[in-house]
């Protein structure tokens, strides 16, 4: 079977005829479905890291802001407060979108605009979890002692709890009478979410 030079000129203007004009409906639609597949394949994956990457971020903004209250307070010799808050500067056990450390000048336990030293304002916002401050006798705050750099008395920790069906991760930070900051996944120590 041979396919003479004429038979290619007049396929060849044909195909070229036929992609000037673009995608036909049936392309289109069998395009638009090919790619909703993949969209809902690739999905679940995509939220699944995104949870994951928030969670190890989070992690890392409170171990940084622990680390830094504990080393400012002994270098100042002056008492810091760490807290939660949602905004406004109102510290809050069950609060998880900011993470302040301050020095709490007129000693009422929550950062005032004009008033306190603000040293660090960590942006947590999480999307696919919350998070819970918990320090002895119901405190919303945590306090590290400028005499020694160490949160004595006011010992605790912050859990990170999942609040979306793609994320599975959950732990606690913890923050010992010694300042010591230990990351503690579920696995190893029960956090206690969802009970």
């Amino acid at each position: 079977m041979t396919i003479s030079y004429r038979t290619l000129l007049i396929c060849s203007k044909d195909c070229r005829r036929h992609n000037e004009h673009g995608f036909n409906l049936v392309e289109l639609i069998i395009t638009v479905a090919i790619l909703a597949i993949i969209a809902m394949i690739a999905t679940p994956y995509i939220l699944t890291q995104l949870a994951r990457m928030e969670a190890k971020r989070i992690a890392g903004q409170i171990d940084t802001t622990l680390t830094m209250a504990k080393a400012e307070s002994y270098i100042r010799r002056q008492n810091l407060l760490v807290c939660l808050s949602n905004g406004g500067g109102l510290c809050h056990r069950d609060s998880f979108k900011q993470l302040l450390l301050f020095s709490d000048k007129n000693n009422n336990n929550n950062y005032d605009v004009g008033i306190d030293d603000l040293l660090e304002d960590q942006a947590l916002n999480p999307k696919y979890s919350t998070l819970y401050l918990r320090v002895g006798n119901n405190r919303h705050y945590t306090k590290f002692w400028g005499d020694s750099g160490s949160p004595r008395g006011h010992f605790g920790h912050i859990k990170y709890c999942p609040t979306s069906t793609y994320n599975h991760t959950m732990y606690q930070i913890s923050f010992s009478q010694v300042g010591r900051i230990t990351y503690k996944p579920h696995e190893d120590h029960p956090t206690g979410c969802g009970t």
